[in-house]
């Protein structure tokens, strides 16, 4: 049993709320298991423990560049935050310094320590798009786009040369609850001025400056020691004496997570379903950040997690920018089906935008982190036009047809006016079905969604004071909520009843009955055909004009 007072966590740069089990033959892939990220799930399995444990004084958090979003550093650093509460130090060791994303974290903790020649860079908060339909025009490449409604700005660089109103706008919305976040976590440190407006104010003072020296932001007050690693368990100390001991976080884990006595039988669960990625329908396109969500594999999940007496409920942990408008239909179908069984709770990671809004509609309640990106609800169909690129380059296409559309997919041509009327009245039909999703789902009337969609993005915190998300928190907050719904336990069995990851593997999706798979494929789903495409180069990529793209992205640039 570890006897040491300190825990030590190395955080990687990487945060997920769950990370996918190591395969057995990856242990010889030298490297591998450090390049992995830190799991969330983990970290707060963690945290309790550390709680629990009276032998534990404190705990010092190891934070490298972080390369995760905002909604991911807020969850980390709302552990900080419960440790401390918990009457437990906290220490942040910044051994490289830090951006904003590294200070928003450390200012959470008891004390924090930096190297003594890092630097910090607290620069505020920014975002940037590269518009480059110039560059198309001079290859003679178009896009044609129909949406619904203004701020479904998923394909507007392509489109445009500079930022719409409507973009600068939600863009703006966004902005400014991160900077609200921001410039609150670091006027905390109260060693920046005697008063919340004073430390405002010095924390602007600091943004104007840009970049500090770690001696300069300890005579600030933005830090409070200064150590090389070698010096970081006197540092623990405050003072003279001998050093305190500090164990490392995975073997204080390892011990506490072992299990002496196991049950024989098989223990009720609640099932966390992943959907990470771009929904597909399982074929399509380059993935938007990292493995796609197939339709196939998310509903196999799903009827398995139905279809398991000992999974007494679920949470639907939705981190996508959407996708396949037909997949997206379905796992909403699915999600549905699982509702009528047991309680579905939806949790949002990063952002869950327009088909991730979508399949999350009917759970019985959403749950987003405060800086998380959700809504999004609309719809936009982009199409590649390369006659004049490929006549450039001596192609010239003749078309034989039977019927007034029937290359309408298939001929990089420019569209006519009944074509165009054929698009807007497919997009027109799908944005009013999904508007109507969405009011169903949060018990209201079209006429109340409406202002709120138009696809526009909103901040989790947005969300929730306008009716589109139920709380504010993470994966143990929509953990919680499942448990209080699993009515026929009394409530001192429902707070033992542990959480289980279950991943979708292509191939798990049982059959199901014809006629409810001709119910999932009725109205509108049979219509529309799938891909995510909500980059440029990958809306360049389809260059064959066979695939009609119906894609849900926030079409938001990386905020800093």
């Amino acid at each position: 049993m570890p006897r040491e007072r300190w825990v030590h966590v190395k955080l990687r740069s990487r945060l997920v709320e769950v990370d996918r089990p190591l395969h057995a033959l990856a242990r010889f892939v030298p490297g591998l298991a450090t390049r992995r990220p830190t799991s969330l799930l983990a970290l707060r399995e963690l945290t309790d423990h550390i709680l629990r444990d009276s032998n534990v004084e404190g705990v010092v958090f190891e934070i490298p560049s972080l390369h995760a979003g905002w909604s991911s550093v807020d969850a980390v650093r709302e552990l900080i935050q419960k440790l401390c509460a918990g009457g437990k130090k906290v220490v942040a060791w910044l051994p490289d310094g830090g951006g904003n994303r590294e200070l928003f974290l450390a200012s959470a903790a008891t004390r924090v320590l930096t190297s003594p020649n890092a630097t910090l860079a607290p620069l505020g908060i920014a975002a940037s798009s590269s518009y480059v339909k110039g560059l198309l025009d001079r290859f003679g490449v178009q896009v044609e786009v129909h949406r619904r409604a203004e701020f479904k700005t998923a394909a507007e660089t392509a489109v445009s040369e500079t930022m719409s109103e409507a973009q600068r706008e939600q863009l703006g919305a966004l902005l400014d609850t991160i900077d609200r976040a921001l410039v609150s976590a670091l006027a905390s440190r109260t060693k920046l001025g005697p008063t919340p407006e004073a430390r405002e104010a010095k924390v602007r003072t600091l943004f104007d400056d840009a970049l500090v020296s770690a001696r300069a932001a300890l005579d600030a007050g933005l830090i409070d020691g200064l150590c090389y690693e070698d010096g970081l368990p006197q540092a623990l100390l405050e003072g003279e004496g001998k050093p305190p001991k500090v164990v490392r976080a995975s073997r204080y884990f390892s011990f506490h997570r072992s299990r002496f006595f196991r049950p024989v039988g098989p223990r009720p669960y609640i099932a966390i379903v992943p959907v990470h990625g771009a929904i597909t329908s399982g074929g399509g396109g380059p993935a938007v950040g990292g493995p796609p969500a197939t339709q196939e594999a998310v509903i196999g999940a799903i009827r398995m997690v139905g279809r398991d007496p000992r999974c007494l409920g679920a949470v639907l942990h939705v981190n996508s920018p959407g996708g396949s408008a037909h997949a997206s239909d379905l796992i909403h179908r699915e999600v549905e089906l699982l509702r009528e069984k047991k309680p579905v709770i939806a949790c949002f990671g990063e952002v869950a935008a327009s088909g991730g809004y979508y399949i999350a509609a009917p759970a019985h309640a959403i749950i987003a982190q405060p800086l998380a990106i959700t809504g999004s609800i609309g719809v936009v169909s982009a199409r590649l036009v390369a006659r004049d690129l490929l006549e450039g380059m001596g192609v010239h296409t003749e078309v034989v047809r039977r019927a007034p559309h029937a290359d309408l997919l298939a001929n990089p041509r420019p569209m006519d006016a009944d074509e165009h009327a054929i698009f807007e009245r497919e997009i027109d039909n799908f944005y009013r079905t999904f508007v109507g999703i969405v009011a169903k789902g949060r018990n209201k009337s079209d006429a109340d969604v409406e202002p709120l969609a138009r696809g526009r993005v909103w901040s989790g915190a947005d969300a929730h004071a306008r009716g589109l998300v139920d709380k504010l928190g993470g994966l143990d907050v929509a953990i919680d909520e499942v448990r209080s719904r699993i009515t026929f336990l009394p409530s001192a069995l429902r707070g033992i009843i542990e959480p289980r990851v279950v991943w979708p593997r292509p191939g798990d999706a049982p059959p199901i009955p014809l006629a409810a798979a001709s119910t999932m494929l009725g109205g509108h789903a049979g219509t529309l055909l799938d891909r995510l495409d909500p980059s440029v180069a990958e809306i360049l990529s389809l260059v064959s004009g066979r695939d009609r793209v119906l894609f849900y992205a926030t079409g938001l640039p990386r905020i800093d």
